[in-house]
């Protein structure tokens, strides 16, 4: 018998978890001592896994005989011990008891009980009985906790934490939000599975699914219960034993999440004592057999019977089939049952009286109690290695969103976007002198923020400056970029505040795009944004931020960015693009006519850089070429320099070799000096003074190598200035307070240009919003904004740091009449270099008198538009 033991531990074990289950059969023990054969079976497994044990006549029904198995207290929903999983529940069965169960609890004696299934008094009765029944259960302490902790937690903190990672991915969405996504699904799944399991709404959708009492598709749940309740016994008892199997293949269901059903190793096991053919419990195994043969639901129990000697007789077998069942539902029907076809449900062995079982057999079911540990291994190790991979992602994005950034990210090395949208800027982005003057628009920044009713201006530059060479003036630019707002910014007393945003574009704006992007993106967010200021350098970065300003109708307002085009967008000018400097061609021009008319060049040669993909160096040499035409000089191709076209030393060579009157220089400012000393020391260059016009690039670089180039022999150098502290020096006009305290000897290190063109368009942007903004209305909106700037222009054109702020009335917003000057280098009478201004077009006040100089009559704003 020891082998039959091994047979049926065998029988109960529980195949691995990628195998499908198998049909287990119902084993008859039959002859004269079936009784203690069975009980020893079973014996080494009952305390296991979950069983049961009933002996013959213990109920007088299948409803009791189920209940006593399946009911709130059954036997088969026990706990197991060491099983480490949860016992099986049997919402379906208990259902079907339960409506039972109301045969019993007449409303009133001596009406008709149960009622009529069409009696609306009969639907509100059974309703109110049903959500009876439900706030018990819900009230139960532990079945709760095993519905929401055990079952439906273990689930969805998963599926919760899965979703916080894809909102923290595709739909990139920074902050708390992520978390409040996890969190809901985590607590919404929770809450709905848990009150559905303990409900049973979450199971209730079967009885539509299967043959006996089958419930209607819209038919509600009362209105079937009452109905369940009149149907006849054999029906009721049908799907009982039909219930009580489907929710035991519920407990062993692979179900595409976590859940206990991966972890059980072992089937359950029932032992019955049959000795009355008519009793409970041989009904039970006939009706089992009926089922699973009409159903083709295997249950995931193995039922070990003790019967006698005449078991064939006492328990025939499922009817089979006939002709006329299968045509009475037609073929369809049949070919259903047909792939439903079940092996023999029974498996009988005799029981001899002369062989005992070995006291000593011990099962080996270790392997299933492993199923059990890796299961909740399984869980564990997703939790953990969710958690995990959640802290990882977390950690990558806050370093990929520069410390959590909501506006900014990090692309290489630098932190592009908007540093300070929530809060100060972290540390150790940028170097620490532009981190110094950031802080102290942070704190700023919150006075600003405390007072209520501010609006937010963006500066936009670079300033993660990576490969900074000599004499390479883009860091001085920032430096006074950010001073230059933070000036003004500190001037600010009166409502609306100013808080100020800082946007990095990159080194030399190469992320400009994706910078705007950023800011865009916050500005759909934040209403205070009310625009831009920065893009001092005409680059591509630059155009393409234009572009994205454009698409977004941010007011936008350049400060040294003098490229003619900068503000057309698709091939028409941007209503929403404005600038404070001159463009290359008013600069141009005035240089041309300084040339030909001051310095009576007759020809020119203009050198410039080849190696870049620079907007603002080409645009510049072709206003030069433009405009010397225009005054009748004579100039050739030009002379680049470069990697590909040969160094300094070589384009000076050549450009000396064309034997030209002037040297119109349209490079960048890092390399102006060396073509200085190339044109200083250069044997082709002959030994006479060579003259040298630069373009407005190098005011920066001039103004630290003033002395260098004052001490120059051959070489007289002359450059153009967008705005210098120099040009208000002797011009007989007051100066701004911030112009007299640059005269004073402030910010002596700053780049003027920069410094002074910042501070205008900082200005001029702030003061739209201020004439915008009405006390005790909405603060003003970017649509006002743009309104006020537009408004800039004639009679309400105003004095700014930078000269006269006209934004003119045309479709290109390019300002009329503004201030560009000829500055030379030299020394004066006390043998000091300075800059002298040589010429100046356009007026520094609005009250100044207009100026006779022929050199500025008529000097263009810009190109001319072509229809």
């Amino acid at each position: 018998m020891a082998d039959l033991r091994g047979a049926v531990e065998r029988l109960i074990r529980r195949p691995l978890f990628w195998r499908k289950d198998p049909q287990l059969p119902v084993v008859l023990v039959t002859g004269h001592d079936a009784a203690d054969t069975a009980r020893e079976l079973v014996r080494p497994f009952r305390d296991d896994l979950p069983s049961a044990a009933v002996e013959d006549g213990a109920y007088g029904s299948i409803p009791a005989l189920v209940a006593a198995l399946a009911g709130s207290a059954g036997q088969l929903g026990r706990p197991v011990g060491g099983s480490f999983l949860p016992a099986p529940r049997f919402p379906l069965a208990q259902f079907v008891l339960w409506v039972r169960e109301q045969n019993e609890r007449p409303e009133e004696a001596g009406r008709p009980w149960p009622p009529d299934p069409q009696s609306h008094e009969g639907y509100q009765l059974f309703k109110r009985r049903l959500k009876d029944r439900r706030q018990a259960k819900t009230g139960g302490v532990r079945v709760a906790a095993d519905f929401f902790i055990g079952r439906a937690a273990v689930t969805w903190v998963p599926v919760g934490t899965i979703a916080f990672l894809i909102a923290k991915g595709p739909v990139d969405i920074v902050g708390v939000f992520p978390w409040l996504i996890g969190a809901a699904v985590a607590l919404v799944g929770i809450l709905g599975q848990g009150l559905a399991s303990v409900r049973g709404s979450l199971f209730y959708g079967w009885f539509r699914r299967q043959p006996y009492v089958r419930r209607r598709f819209w038919e509600r749940l009362p209105q079937y219960a009452l109905r369940l309740a009149g149907a006849s016994a054999d029906e009721v008892e049908k799907l009982l034993v039909h219930a009580l199997c489907k929710d035991l293949r519920q407990a062993y269901a692979r179900w595409p999440f976590p859940w206990p059903s991966w972890g059980r190793g072992l089937y359950c096991l029932l032992l019955l004592h049959v000795r009355d053919p008519g009793g409970a419990n041989a009904r039970l195994l006939r009706l089992l057999e009926e089922t699973c043969a009409e159903t083709g639901l295997l249950a995931p129990l193995l039922v070990v019977a003790a019967v006698p000697e005449d078991a064939a007789a006492m328990l025939p077998g499922a009817p089979p089939g006939d002709l006329e069942r299968l045509a009475d539902g037609g073929f369809r029907r049949w070919r259903r049952a047909a792939k439903r076809r079940l092996g023999a449900l029974r498996l009988t062995a005799a029981a001899a009286d002369d062989r005992a079982f070995a006291s000593s057999y011990q099962p080996r079911l270790w392997p299933s109690r492993l199923r059990a540990l890796g299961y909740w291994f399984v869980v564990l190790l997703v939790v953990p290695a969710l958690l995990g991979s959640l802290a990882w992602r977390t950690l990558q994005d806050r370093n990929a969103h520069c410390g959590g950034l909501s506006s900014a990210e990090r692309i290489g090395e630098e932190c592009v976007g908007v540093v300070n949208a929530a809060e100060a800027a972290p540390d150790g982005l940028f170097s620490q002198e532009i981190a110094a003057i950031v802080k102290r628009i942070d704190q700023n920044n919150q006075y600003a923020i405390e007072s209520g009713r501010y609006v937010s201006v963006i500066m936009f530059g670079e300033y993660s400056i990576k490969r900074l060479g000599e004499d390479d003036t883009r860091f001085a630019g920032a430096v006074s970029e950010l001073t230059a707002v933070a000036e003004y910014q500190g001037t600010i007393s009166s409502t609306p505040r100013l808080r100020i945003l800082i946007a990095n574009a990159g080194d030399d704006y190469g992320q400009g795009q994706r910078a705007a992007e950023l800011v865009t993106e916050l500005a759909e967010q934040d209403p205070h944004v009310i625009g831009v200021v920065g893009m001092a350098r005409s680059v591509t970065g630059v155009e393409r931020a234009v572009g994205r300003f454009d698409a977004a109708k941010l007011p936008t307002v350049a400060t040294t960015a003098t490229a003619d085009d900068l503000g057309i967008v698709g091939g028409n000018p941007s209503p929403y693009y404005f600038h404070i400097g001159p463009t290359n061609f008013r600069e141009a021009a005035l240089a041309a006519r300084f040339a030909a008319r001051t310095l009576k060049a007759k020809t020119a040669v203009i050198v410039q850089d080849g190696t870049r993909d620079d907007i603002y160096t080409n645009n510049l040499a072709e206003d030069f070429a433009t405009a010397l035409q225009t005054e009748h000089i004579t100039v050739g191709p030009p002379v680049p320099y470069g990697l590909s076209q040969g160094g300094l030393s070589s384009a000076a060579g050549k450009a000396c070799t064309r034997g030209a009157d002037i040297f119109l220089y349209a490079g960048r400012a890092p390399e102006f000096v060396d073509f200085l000393k190339a044109l200083e020391g250069g044997s082709a260059c002959g030994s006479g003074v060579l003259k040298v016009l630069a373009g407005d690039d190098v005011i920066k670089v001039v103004s630290d190598h003033r002395a260098e180039i004052a001490a120059m022999h051959q070489v007289e150098v002359y450059y153009a200035a967008l705005a210098s502290r120099e040009v208000w020096q002797d011009s007989g006009v007051k100066p701004t307070g911030f112009v007299n305290g640059l005269l004073a000897g402030r910010l002596a290190t700053a780049s003027d240009d920069n410094l002074i063109l910042t501070y205008d368009a900082v200005n001029v942007i702030y003061r739209a919003a201020d004439q915008a903004y009405r006390p005790g209305d909405q603060l003003p909106s970017r649509g006002d904004v743009l309104y006020w700037l537009s408004r800039t222009a004639r009679a309400s054109a105003w004095d700014g740091s930078s000269g006269v702020i006209d934004f003119g009335s045309g479709e290109r917003h390019d300002p009329v009449g503004k201030v560009v000057a000829i500055m030379k280098v030299a020394l004066d009478s006390a043998k000091q270099a300075r800059s002298q201004p040589m010429v100046r077009c356009g007026a520094l006040d609005a009250n100044e008198p207009p100026g006779d100089d022929p050199r500025c009559a008529g000097l263009p704003d810009a190109p001319k538009v072509v229809p």
